[in-house]
């Protein structure tokens, strides 16, 4: 295959991303877009414009995904697509490239495509996947909902905390939550799913690497940890006959760290919340929830030291462990990861086969059993999910390059 049958445009890329970072731009640097917020809404907007000025006919499906099909002349409506794209929600003061990236590498490698003149015979499509994030709590529910992965009723309790439910935000756009099975579609439809994104992680700029081929996703946990005791007097109850929850968590937090020290360096583990009541200076702690998150690529390596966690909560009187959320790890399709290699090594870019600690929309499309891939570049000092979040453009242009040349070594396979 001729590398150089397609060119992307950087300095087109560049603007599409400088352009939709200002979308809900805080003060500070950072973005703050949660899924269907104002600014979220108001980036969307954008996007839709953007992809029908692409030549994409664009559509909106009832779980709030944004959908733009490209069918190039001679190829076939009806054919099974390739499809790339990403989110364009943010975590709270988070930074401009994470899923943005995705979709501006994508709108450009479908222009790129598009005005290359290459004959094409299947559909290309542009997905803006709905909160990615998790802004009403579980995370990737635009993905899910389109394969039919949401659990009964998850739409109406997934909130995050003072934040609508899923259901209410979609009757807030103008979607009916009743309805949002219209958003299934099957895996039939679909030839391959590829997704570009920053790593969010210190490897590939450690390596001088400017792409990751990721060969997997991990898998994800998270629980509550509730730990009760005994409220009373702060002034008055004697230390030696106190029941204190808080000492108890804290002991607790203590012992799931070394567990998952004691687990090796494939497993991470983080207690990301701790709310202690009734929380006042002058009363002793009655309760302390804590909030837990176990991420592995090994799956047997995650239930060892959630077991050993477990023994740990049934050791401490008045503490209980419950699971709140259990994401499938998956490991991404051989031949996509190849096809990504080969468009590297015939442009002499140097990769890096690696994993991802991060979930993506990506592994959704892989758990359908869609052939999918994704191609990760360098972030300054691994730092993501803040506002110092920032990427070499130069990276953004390569890892966009390397889409469209594997999108084209997908349709010609």
């Amino acid at each position: 295959m001729d590398p150089f049958l397609i060119k992307i445009k950087p300095e087109r890329l560049e603007k599409d991303l400088l352009d939709l970072g200002k979308f809900g731009e805080s003060p500070g640097g950072g973005i703050m877009r949660p899924a269907l917020s104002e600014a979220d809404l108001a980036a969307r907007a954008w996007l839709k414009g953007r992809m029908r000025e692409a030549g994409m006919e664009v559509r909106e499906d009832e779980a709030a995904n944004i959908i733009g099909r490209w069918t190039p002349a001679g190829g076939s409506a009806d054919s099974p697509c390739i499809a790339f794209g990403s989110h364009s929600d943010a975590v709270p003061n988070g930074g401009k490239f994470d899923g943005a990236l995705g979709i501006c590498a994508g709108l450009e490698a479908l222009r790129a495509i598009r005005e290359s003149g290459v004959p094409l015979s299947c559909p290309l499509e542009l997905l803006v996947l709905t909160d990615e994030e998790g802004s009403h709590f579980a995370g990737t529910l635009g993905s899910r909902a389109m394969f039919d992965l949401l659990a009964e009723g998850e739409i109406y309790r997934s909130k995050g905390a003072g934040q609508p439910s899923f259901a209410e935000s979609l009757r807030r756009v103008g979607k009916s939550p009743e309805e949002i099975g219209r958003a299934v579609r099957s895996s039939s439809e679909f030839l391959a799913f590829l997704e570009v994104h920053i790593e969010q992680g210190p490897l590939l700029e450690s390596l001088g690497a400017p792409i990751g081929i990721v060969e997997g996703i991990v898998f994800i946990e998270r629980f509550i940890l509730r730990v009760s005791g005994r409220p009373g007097h702060a002034g008055t109850t004697p230390m030696r006959l106190r029941d204190d929850a808080l000492v108890k968590a804290a002991k607790i937090i203590l012992a799931v760290n070394e567990a998952v020290l004691a687990g090796g360096p494939e497993i991470v583990g983080t207690i990301g919340n701790v709310e202690v009541q009734p929380g006042v200076f002058n009363i002793i702690p009655g309760r302390a929830n804590l909030l837990l998150e176990l991420r592995s690529l090994k799956n047997p390596v995650l239930a060892s030291v959630r077991g050993a966690i477990q023994k740990i909560i049934r050791s401490q009187e008045g503490a209980e462990m419950h699971l709140l959320l259990s994401k499938g790890g998956v490991r991404m399709d051989p031949k996509i990861m190849e096809a990504i290699r080969l468009s590297c090594r015939e442009r002499g870019i140097a990769c890096h086969q690696m994993g991802s600690g991060a979930g993506h929309d990506s592994m959704t499309f892989q758990a359908r059993g869609i052939p999918t891939g994704m191609i990760f570049i360098p972030c300054k000092d691994g730092k993501s999910h803040s506002p110092e979040e920032d990427i070499r453009l130069e990276d953004a242009a390569i890892g966009t390059q390397i889409l469209a040349d594997t999108v084209l070594r997908i349709a010609r396979r």
